[in-house]
């Protein structure tokens, strides 16, 4: 039995789908990534042009932690777009 009290779902209301959901996490851990693969090729260039091998390690340092920080972090925000 229907109580006369239910409303239906707005579509401004309904969740995101499943699959809309994994697209945008996917894209999500896609810019992580590449933003990893930078710090990478920053480190290199780093190098490159001061020599300081400890100077490009810490570069490399910095971008350890990203896929925990996606994990973690971004995974638990709402949707980017």
């Amino acid at each position: 039995m229907v109580s006369a009290h239910r409303h239906p779902i707005s579509i401004t209301s309904a969740s995101v789908s499943l699959d809309e959901r994994h697209r945008l996490r996917v894209r999500r851990y896609v810019i992580v990534s590449a933003g990893r693969l930078l710090a990478f090729v920053l480190s290199a260039v780093v190098y490159g042009l001061t020599g300081n091998p400890w100077l490009a390690v810490g570069v490399i340092g910095m971008s350890i932690p990203l896929p925990w920080f996606v994990a973690l972090v971004v995974d638990d925000l709402p949707p980017w777009g």
